[in-house]
């Protein structure tokens, strides 16, 4: 059984991809994006009549997946009065909104691994506490919160979901294996210097292809448990250094690699790796794409976007 979907933050890199998902599986869907693309509806999440006509115009949905954030942690650290607005209090009305206009539809809140923080054990499990450290991790953590409040007093049907690194092509080359695949294809495609410049290589993090993502936010929609909190990762560390070493390793020229400094995290930390055993037992996912095929991907992509591009 698929429904009516509504997603928040539909022109995003997930969220694009979530919409031609979803409606490959048999959905209805309904977007809403920042900015707006035709056929888009768009919406505020500061302004709470923006948000109810969203939910107005968006006809009788039985699920809203809500993607909508300020997502950069740079720019949640640069702007953190825009980032709490959005990403708490914007997720805040949209769930009164759905008590007035759908109070039957499920909400599927996105939220962050991030709101972790620096894990006390490892793998990282749901019931490992919320302490996160950064501005964007902090609002997401206290929506994550504020949405399992919802669940407990029944206020709403709401499943919390906490991706882990996810990527794949097309995603902004701000992050560190698209920032890579960008580089390498650049070099190969005579628009760069051959060196990769790049910031702390001994982290190790837990990375999920996009599409491995998309099938658990659906199978969440249709099968988490109603309050439930789900981490959504693969629960393999791979560390920054193996994956630019396999990304080097597919390049059709030789390459260097040089620390920048202006990529350096003040306090990066060394190991993040989650446990998806809980999600899996409710919803029978696993992940399903090699880490391999990952980065094929997005170096594939990058060729394909330079292309044909001047050189300099």
């Amino acid at each position: 059984m698929t429904g009516r979907a509504l997603i928040t933050g539909a022109a995003g890199f997930v969220g694009t991809r979530l919409a031609d998902y979803l409606r490959g599986r048999g959905w209805d869907v309904v977007c809403s994006g920042h900015p707006a693309r035709e056929g888009m509806i768009p919406c505020d999440f500061r302004d709470a009549d923006s948000v109810a006509a969203l939910l107005r115009d968006a006809g009788a949905v039985t699920h809203v997946f809500h993607l909508a954030a300020i997502a950069f942690v740079p720019d949640a650290e640069a702007d953190p009065l825009l980032a709490m607005d959005v990403n708490l209090n914007g997720t805040i009305r949209l769930s009164e909104a759905m008590r007035e206009a759908c109070p039957d539809a499920r909400l599927v809140f996105i939220g962050s691994a991030d709101a972790y923080g620096p894990p006390q054990s490892i793998p990282v499990t749901e019931e490992h506490p919320l302490n996160p450290v950064n501005t964007y991790a902090i609002s997401k953590a206290a929506a994550d919160h504020y949405c399992g409040r919802l669940g407990r007093v029944k206020a709403l049907d709401c499943v919390r979901l906490r991706p882990f690194n996810h990527t794949g092509p097309g995603q902004n080359e701000s992050y560190v294996l698209s920032s890579f695949a960008r580089q390498i294809a650049a070099i190969e495609a005579g628009l760069h210097a051959p060196v990769v410049r790049v910031g702390n290589l001994e982290a190790a993090r837990d990375f999920l292809h996009v599409d491995d993502v998309l099938r658990a936010y659906e199978l969440a929609a249709l099968h988490g448990r109603a309050g439930a909190a789900y981490n959504i990762c693969s629960g393999v560390s791979v560390p920054i250094q193996s994956a630019l070493d396999q990304l080097v390793a597919m390049s059709t020229v030789d390459v260097s690699v040089e620390q920048d400094p202006a990529r350096m995290r003040p306090s990066d930390v060394p190991e993040i790796r989650g446990c998806h055993d809980r999600f899996t037992e409710a919803t029978g996912w696993q992940p399903e794409i090699p880490f391999e095929s990952l980065l094929e991907g997005l170096l594939g992509y990058w060729r394909a976007q330079l292309a044909g591009a001047p050189a300099p």
